[in-house]
């Protein structure tokens, strides 16, 4: 009952926080009250977040440029070098990099590997999915336009006091509650592709345990129990009962990816947008609960 209490609390709050924050709006990359630099600054001195040389910062500005990509082959590089750069800084920031890097080796391999009945439209996916990743961070990383939700990772990525796993969460979470439906709008998909989407969802769990061999890798944090819990649900059925939230938490939260894609071809783009907002709300304050209570 408590559990369910708070999940009703989370879903209020997020109502508000959807309705004053707009999906796409992009917002400056700067704290209200400490630039990037001045936090990165504080940060540093408890060492726990890196040190991003100033050549490796021009290099990931290079990188993530989203104006010079070109297909999924040119994604692929970019997503692995931005990672590595990331890693070898023990910059935080590069938590989703590590993810991302593993889905896009694997994307594109089944691509080679003619796994799809619709390639162009999967080489467009990887491509352009890519794209917007990038073009968040290469505002964060300029000072320049970030969507709200990234600007979200991007700040509590380096806020010393926030767990890791969380913000690996909140990554994932835009990643595919909010850039992937729209990503799928622009690129034209087609109810017929459905089923090459669900074959690209499989690849996430295909790399799965490597995730988190890499993540404990790369910045020595286990994330097991989040990513047990964002693909199968399992700490959510620690409060409620088996399998309640496995759906959602996997194909669930894909499959309403791509609702939310076909919905914004038949619907107003406002209306989509809000229930877009008020679902990766949710899923935010949640991961902030369960961060303060030591579940992560």
């Amino acid at each position: 009952m408590r559990f369910k209490n708070t999940v009703v609390a989370l879903v209020s709050v997020s109502v508000l926080i959807g309705c004053a924050q707009e999906l796409e709006a992009p917002q400056r990359a700067v704290n209200a009250e400490k630039s990037i630099a001045e936090q990165q600054s504080q940060s540093r001195q408890t060492g726990c977040t890196g040190n991003l040389r100033a050549i490796d910062e021009g290099r990931l500005i290079e990188l993530s440029n989203p104006n010079t990509l070109v297909d999924e082959y040119d994604a692929q590089v970019r997503v692995n070098a931005i990672a590595k750069i990331f890693r070898e800084s023990e910059d935080p920031r590069g938590l989703f990099a590590t993810v991302y890097r593993l889905i896009t080796n694997r994307a594109v391999e089944s691509v080679e590997n003619g796994d799809y009945a619709y390639p162009t439209w999967a080489r467009s996916l990887i491509t352009e999915f890519a794209r917007r990743y990038m073009a968040n961070l290469y505002g964060h990383l300029t000072n320049t336009e970030v969507t709200g939700q990234w600007t979200r990772y991007y700040t509590i990525a380096q806020n010393c006091n926030v767990g890791r796993g969380r913000t690996l969460g909140v990554a994932i979470a835009v990643h595919l509650m909010v850039d992937l439906p729209k990503t799928l709008y622009l690129i034209d998909s087609q109810p017929e592709q459905r089923e090459d989407f669900v074959v690209f969802g499989d690849i996430l769990l295909q790399v799965f345990d490597q995730l988190i061999i890499d993540i404990e890798r790369d910045y020595k944090t286990d994330v097991s129990d989040l990513l047990n819990g964002f693909f199968f649900g399992d700490w959510v059925d620690r409060f409620t009962s088996q399998g309640t939230m496995t759906a959602f938490m996997y194909q669930g939260i894909r499959l309403k990816a791509w609702r939310d894609g076909q919905n914004y071809r038949t619907f107003p783009r406002a209306v989509v947008n809000a229930e877009v907002r008020l679902s990766w709300g949710t899923v935010d304050l949640m991961l902030a609960h369960l961060d303060a209570v030591g579940v992560l």
